[in-house]
């Protein structure tokens, strides 16, 4: 009888321990780290002027741009991350007006390699060309500059969704237009990535 006793005592803890172990290992798996992750989504982007004019055929300044972006960024940790998105726009009102470029950013935050909550900000650069594509006419014009950026979103494990503000430096874009002020430039960016 004390047999038994001590060998159920035995297995019974070997089976306490053994269960104890796998699940500390489950959950360390499900913990590491996620560097890398790929993402699409919709991006839009304005330039616009204080000046607001009452007059529809005067030319205020203001452009709006909608589109498609591609993203691939590389967590170092939970609170790091370089990210960089191509997109491709068109202007709304103005449909030979094109915009493709890209934008590469260091962002500082929380929720970038691990399941939860995302919340970032940081800086960066960006390049954008536009192109004017006319009957017998184009033109192409590039601008490129000094961002800052900030976003939120939430981290499943293999996907996160997030919304990107980013304000670029206005005055690369202001030696193209001929209205006097104060010119703004920001773009969003709401984006689906996948981790691995």
């Amino acid at each position: 009888m004390k047999n038994t006793v001590i060998k159920s005592t035995i297995l019974a803890s070997s089976l306490f321990f053994s269960n104890a172990i796998f699940a500390n290992n489950e959950t360390q798996y499900s913990d590491q780290l996620k560097h890398w992750s790929i993402g699409i989504g919709s991006y839009a982007f304005v330039i616009a002027n204080d000046n607001d004019y009452d007059d529809d055929y005067y030319d205020d300044g203001d452009y709006v741009f909608s589109g498609l972006s591609l993203s691939a960024a590389y967590a170092f940790n939970n609170h790091f991350q370089i990210r960089g998105t191509y997109f491709s726009l068109e202007e709304d009102d103005l449909n030979n007006l094109e915009s493709k470029g890209y934008d590469l950013m260091a962002y500082g935050g929380v929720g970038f390699a691990k399941k939860g909550f995302r919340g970032y900000g940081g800086a960066g650069l960006f390049s954008d060309e536009w192109s004017i594509k006319n009957a017998g006419y184009s033109s192409e014009v590039s601008f490129s500059g000094f961002q800052v950026g900030g976003g939120l979103g939430y981290n499943w494990g293999p996907v996160a969704l997030d919304f990107v503000l980013t304000l670029r430096k206005a005055d690369e874009y202001e030696d193209e237009f001929t209205q006097s002020g104060t010119y703004i430039a920001m773009s969003g960016n709401l984006s689906v990535s996948y981790l691995f």
